[in-house]
């Protein structure tokens, strides 16, 4: 899989990604905007060849025993709140976790899923898309590409992701549920809205979009800004390979918020902690 171009991967007849400065990938990436601009989210139908597809299936399936379903309670942000937060306040609003996540760690390195994370038409499309002239793959050693699994009943409660962006690929479908909610722009680099994450956490749906990943679907999305969720699949379960791309290279979580994602912490994980102790 490693020595496979991007047209093998991905059906670039129709998603010209591997064509920067042509017509082809100008529509797409204005498209793209489009899509952001509006709701933060922009669905890509079709994107990956299905032979890749496959192959990206069967290497899920095959490490899905060995997700990691660690027994957390999390809130929106993956954080520990200030002493003294109100009850009621999204900081202290804590959810358990029910899904599994495959961590980076344990994809093979010549493997279709590895490949597609490295992949360099892909990372440039998704700066193109998001106005940056540059991106880097997320460095975190759990977290950079990870295949969210979900069991029938295993809902992924409302959060905030760590990243900055993230791409999703749609690999697993579960009969019903399974539906990916999302509420753009509920807060900012300027003004944590917590009032209105808190009307979200409470039951108000009046903001809320939905959207259902086909295998093969590709999802590029804000979710440092959109507060989002996937509801409890029903009738088999389902799976989505998340792709994680930073804006500075060498970007990762700390050990503390790794240790409440993953239960553990990696070695790199402290030793970024002590740089920037060290740098401060």
């Amino acid at each position: 899989m490693a020595g496979l171009t991007t047209s093998q991967l991905f059906d670039t007849g129709r998603y010209s990604i591997d064509r920067p400065g042509s017509t082809e990938f100008d529509t797409l990436v204005i498209q793209a905007q489009a899509g952001l601009a509006g709701t933060n989210c922009v669905r890509l139908e079709a994107f990956v060849r299905p032979d890749a597809l496959t192959r990206m299936q069967e290497e899920a399936e095959r490490l899905a025993p060995g997700a990691v379903f660690h027994r957390a309670n999390l809130n929106p942000y993956f954080s520990q709140p200030p002493e003294g937060t109100p009850e009621d306040h999204p900081l202290n609003r804590f959810s358990p976790r029910r899904h599994g996540m495959i961590r980076a760690d344990r994809f093979d390195r010549e493997g279709a899923i590895w490949t597609v994370f490295l992949n360099a038409d892909l990372c440039h499309f998704v700066a193109t898309a998001l106005g940056c002239e540059t991106i880097y793959t997320y460095d975190d050693p759990f977290g950079g590409v990870n295949v969210n699994v979900q069991p029938e009943g295993c809902e992924f409660a409302w959060h905030f992701d760590n990243n900055d962006f993230t791409v999703s690929f749609g690999l697993k479908q579960s009969a019903a549920g399974g539906i990916f909610e999302y509420v753009p722009d509920l807060r900012s680099e300027t003004d944590e809205n917590y009032e209105g994450v808190k009307r979200v956490l409470d039951g108000d749906r009046s903001k809320v979009r939905l959207l259902s990943l086909v295998p093969g679907d590709l999802q590029l999305f804000r979710g440092g800004h959109t507060l989002h969720r996937v509801t409890s699949p029903d009738g088999g379960d389902r799976h989505s390979l998340l792709v994680s791309y930073a804006t500075e290279p060498g970007a990762m979580t700390s050990a503390g918020k790794a240790i409440r994602i993953w239960g553990e912490a990696h070695p790199e994980h402290h030793a970024r902690d002590a740089r920037r102790a060290g740098a401060g």
